[in-house]
């Protein structure tokens, strides 16, 4: 029988593994190494390069070698997510047709879709190599918060890459899987999900019992993961040899590159030993003498030290999801990490002082996810009539209430399918129809979700306000159809209508230009304002994070100084919780905060040039 091979597609590393003899096995890489580099580079001759061989030509060539890509698949241009993405990378990213993506590599144009097919084919190579067997289905496991154009994409991908897409699973289930968690317990047993990886952290908290799984709550940072903790660490060295020979490393792309790997081995060390010793020997030259060479000791207390506010920023993310669940940690049953950074021991004991208890061992981190995708695969291939684990809705199902307000009959990680119902009134004397509109969003409030359709269904009989009731009822397939239901209980007449999960984002262009409902030209623009702000936020956290080691350098000694840089950064998280949140006010507050921030920086900074 043919294998069926589970993939993790990563932000930084990808995964493949397989089940023989009913036991999971990690495939190895190309070199030996566990896990697949989520790099793809274009060499001089226009030949593609994956995995490490395209890392090592980063190095040189960083501006012609796509990372992240993961971040991008499904997504469009204009989107928030997009834009700080491309401040944060070498290549460029520009709009292509219907303001899909294209990253440019040597002056050409590449789709994300074909980029990542690229690397799904890479990895279905590697297990076919092993198997010794042509390899064509495949499990995928997702993120959470994905959505359903973002799924779509990704089956695109893999269908290019000569695979068929049996199932994509969501990240916390197959790490659940890999930990043997939801597939023979009689009593529903809560479970934690804590996934910090290279570029992203998610967080979910699960209800599983045999062959029911349940997302009870979840939170995503797409801007929080191992490179910002790699970050902290470079700056710190950046700094310290500037202090000692006053250049600046930052301007030289080679040296930077060099340090940036020296600096992800030596976090990867520091999980294991105490203290460890980076060196880069001749790391720049100045012209004018023998070259420069870097060579310091880091003991894992600084560190934690430089990341401390990265790891409670994770944390205090948990804490809020937990309390949106009203579940208190310790009546958790079991805690999960995934992504390398579970490694850290840090990050180990942050999660043991939260819950009272410790993460769960057995499963590498980096590896559950493509676990958990082969033990479903193998699952599907035996009986595929009894599956255990369903698609997850992506965002919220519900219909437009008064006041601007969202009536949701389908949560966000409601395996699908599923089917809700609930019955409505009438809201006014005489009332003899209804507007019904369908909304999806990850917000109560309509201003906030996007328009899957809207219908009026008319013919009721006219009678006195709350008279009148109309059953509404969605059902979820996982095909991404929503079929909406309506019926007039008095009468039992019936209307149907389907829509497609993830539409074009709210705007007031629906209903030949006219706005569907009153309220909703001004609810559009409100939403526009909270974009805007998002932009602005986002950019007074990159210009902070900016000066806040010059300014730490000026106060070095001051304990009211630190005191303040510490503010600083606590002004940071609070801005991040709150692009997350996507709270209009509360980001007004933050947005308001970081500005007076900003200016506090300026002034330090300006005191030491």
């Amino acid at each position: 029988m043919e294998r069926v091979i589970g993939i993790d597609l990563g932000t930084t590393n990808s995964c493949v593994a397989i089940v023989e003899g009913g036991v999971p096995l990690v495939l190895p890489g190309p070199s030996g190494q566990r896990g697949f580099p989520a790099v793809l580079g274009i060499d001089e001759q226009g030949q593609r390069l994956l995995g490490q061989i395209a890392r090592r030509q980063a190095v040189l060539h960083a501006e012609h070698t796509a990372t992240a890509l993961k971040r991008l698949l499904g997504m469009r241009f204009g989107h928030p997510q997009v834009r700080q993405l491309s401040e944060m990378v070498a290549y460029r990213i520009v709009p292509g047709p219907s303001d899909e993506l294209r990253v440019v590599l040597r002056n050409e144009p590449y789709s994300v879709v074909e980029l990542v097919a690229a690397m799904l084919l890479d990895l279905k190579r590697a297990a076919e190599a092993y198997l010794g067997q042509p390899v064509s289905r495949a499990v995928l496991s997702a993120p959470l918060s994905y959505t359903d154009a973002q799924r779509i994409a990704l089956r695109d991908a893999a269908r290019l890459a000569g695979l068929e897409v049996l199932r994509i699973i969501a990240d916390p289930i197959a790490a659940a899987l890999a930990h043997g968690i939801g597939t023979s317990e009689k009593r529903a047993q809560r479970v934690a999900v804590y996934d910090l990886g290279g570029g992203t952290f998610d967080f979910a908290l699960l209800e599983m019992s045999s062959g029911i799984h349940e997302i009870r709550a979840s939170i995503s940072d797409p801007f929080l993961g191992g490179q910002d903790f790699d970050r902290r660490l470079l700056d710190f060295l950046v700094f310290g040899f500037a202090k000692d020979h006053k250049i600046d490393l930052r301007q030289d792309r080679t040296a930077l590159q060099r340090l940036r790997d020296a600096v992800e081995k030596a976090k990867c060390d520091l999980s294991v030993d105490e203290q460890v010793t980076i060196e880069v020997p001749f790391i720049i030259s100045t012209g004018t003498s023998e070259p420069l060479h870097l060579t310091r000791t880091i003991d894992r207390t600084k560190f934690e030290e430089l990341t401390e506010d990265l790891v409670d920023r994770t944390i205090q993310l948990a804490k809020g999801a937990l309390a949106e669940a009203g579940v208190e940690p310790t009546s958790v049953d079991a805690v999960l990490l995934i992504g390398g950074m579970g490694r850290v021991p840090r990050v180990q004991k942050a999660l043991t002082e939260l819950f009272g208890r410790q993460p769960m061992g057995g499963v590498i981190p980096e590896e559950a996810l493509a676990i958990g995708a082969a033990l479903q695969g193998a699952a599907l291939s035996q009986t595929p009539s009894a599956s255990t684990t369903f698609e997850l809705s992506p965002h919220h199902l519900g219909v437009l209430i008064g006041g601007g307000k969202v009536f949701r009959l389908i949560s966000a990680g409601t395996q699908l399918p599923h089917e809700s119902a609930h019955v409505f009134t009438t809201g006014r004397d005489q009332q003899t129809a209804l507007r019904l509109v369908i909304l999806e969003g990850d917000s109560d409030l309509a201003s906030e979700c996007r328009i899957l359709g809207e219908f009026v269904f008319s013919g009721l009989l006219a009678a006195a306000r709350d008279n009148t009731e109309v059953e509404v009822r969605f059902f979820a397939a996982q095909n991404g159809e929503l079929t909406v239901t309506v019926v007039d209980l008095r009468e039992q007449r019936r209307e149907q209508h389907t829509f497609r999960l993830s539409a074009p984002l709210l705007s007031g262009d629906t209903d030949g230009g006219k706005s569907p409902i009153g309220s909703y030209e001004l609810e559009a623009q409100r939403t526009d304002e909270l974009s805007r702000n998002q932009v602005r936020t986002e950019q007074l956290i990159s210009d902070i994070l900016g000066m806040l080691p010059r300014a730490e350098q000026a106060v070095a000694g001051s304990e009211l100084g630190l005191d303040a840089m510490r503010r600083a950064r606590a002004a940071i998280e609070r801005a991040r919780i709150a692009i997350i949140r996507g709270e209009s006010a509360t980001l007004g507050d933050a947005k308001q905060l970081l500005e007076r921030t900003a200016a506090m920086l300026r002034g330090v900074t300006a005191s030491i040039r």
